[in-house]
């Protein structure tokens, strides 16, 4: 137990009140566990994670301080490939419904959105980091399915009919 032995249970409860995202909080509750007696193996399991996993959570709040002991340090990655100004317009582009734009699709779906990148900005994509920007817009990838399997053939057809009856176009 050394790792915790400059810091409080008290200090570890009041941290856990102050700490922001899953993964951060997981890490305090593993050092108020051990700070509580519990073996790394048990906080290993009720954690979903390695033992070693948990020794480098608990190393963390003896090499940097409280505040920062439950949080990753910021990680050198490739630039992006939109300034921010560029980005957040994007953001407001998947906002609208891709008529808005000019586009004859009803939703955004990630072949559009790589299209569309690519003509507005000049930028190529994949498709995961089109879905991971559709993420980030607050959108889902949802694909239509032409028919559910399980459907009634005789129910279905009663609902289409409804549709046509109701359909004021």
């Amino acid at each position: 137990m050394d790792r915790l032995d400059d810091i409080t249970l008290e200090e570890l409860q009041e941290l856990r009140e102050q700490t922001e995202g899953e993964i951060p909080r997981e890490r305090v509750l593993a050092a108020i566990g051990r700070k509580q007696g519990d073996e790394v193996d048990r906080l290993a399991e009720r954690h979903g994670v390695v033992e070693k996993t948990i020794r480098n959570w608990l190393d963390r709040f003896d090499e940097v301080p409280i505040e920062q002991a439950p949080y990753d340090q910021p990680r050198p990655g490739r630039p992006s490939k939109l300034a921010d100004d560029q980005r957040e317009e994007l953001f407001d582009h998947l906002q609208e419904p891709p008529t808005e734009r000019g586009y004859d699709q009803q939703a955004w779906s990630t072949k559009l959105l790589l299209h569309h990148v690519r003509v507005e900005y000049g930028v190529e994509y994949s498709k995961g980091h089109a879905r991971k920007l559709m993420g980030k817009a607050g959108l889902s990838c949802r694909t239509a399915r032409p028919r559910n399997h399980e459907a009634d053939p005789e129910e279905e057809a009663d609902f289409q009919r409804t549709v046509q009856k109701n359909d004021l176009n």
